[in-house]
């Protein structure tokens, strides 16, 4: 059964999103990027933490499913990975963690590809290191998804998840690592579990940390609902093939 609780706060994130300003850049880990429209910003406070928390030097190949506007992969580049490739199920999100490559010099280490989890990597294709940002939001089997930028707020039916865990094994190198960017506040960490663990992997909490963020409280109105602060962890978890 889906955390309805969960659900509708998704919904009003998308729906925040869709009524934001429009605009052309963001600024992560001090540095300034591109950002076009249908992308989400790479300044979320999931990405932030994620990104910090990832151990590039560990890896000479780098795959990132669900690169948004690039931020991650580009890192991965800056800090020393030789070999990125970043994939997106958004047109838009491949070209825009184009542009970001292009504009932090990295252009010729990162890969860019239009992908529904790993349908564009070819079948030989291996990595050191796999890592996704998940849309961690358990919505309903009946979802309709939108848009595009649906997919980074939304698995309906945790279907993706599944997928990702019974794909994410044929594109590893030995020794490899898969890491999961989540949250146990807003997410179903038991059928990850579930899923972990049909597919071959063993898992376990890499870092873990606990936000009060503010957030309004569903089906609730008024000023000091919308201003009342939730505990929100965020949990990025390594999985490796048991």
């Amino acid at each position: 059964m889906i955390d309805e609780f969960s659900y509708e706060l998704g919904r009003r994130d998308l729906a925040r999103f869709k009524q934001r300003p429009p605009q052309d850049l963001f600024t992560a880990f001090d540095l300034e990027w591109d950002l076009l429209p249908d992308v989400w910003p790479g300044n979320a406070v999931a990405t932030g933490l994620f990104t910090a928390w990832l151990p590039y030097e560990d890896a000479r190949s780098f795959l990132e499913v669900g690169c948004g506007a690039g931020v991650t992969a580009v890192l991965a580049a800056l800090r020393g990975c030789p070999r990125v490739c970043a994939l997106d199920i958004n047109p838009a999100a491949v070209e825009n963690s184009r542009l970001n490559a292009l504009r932090h010099g990295v252009g010729e280490k990162l890969t860019t590809l239009t992908s529904d989890l790993f349908s564009g990597l070819d079948p030989l294709d291996r990595f050191d290191l796999i890592y996704w940002n998940s849309p961690f939001v358990e919505a309903p089997a009946s979802h309709r998804y939108e848009s595009q930028i649906d997919y980074a707020a939304f698995d309906a039916g945790y279907t993706m998840h599944q997928r990702f865990f019974a794909e994410a094994g044929r594109h590893l190198t030995d020794g490899a690592r898969v890491f999961l960017g989540f949250s146990e506040t807003l997410g179903n960490p038991e059928r990850i579990k579930e899923f972990a663990e049909q597919a071959g992997f063993t898992g376990s909490v890499y870092r873990q940390e606990v936000l009060s963020l503010p957030v309004g409280s569903p089906g609730a109105e008024g000023s000091d609902s919308e201003n009342s602060l939730l505990d929100v962890d965020y949990v990025l978890y390594e999985f490796r093939v048991a």
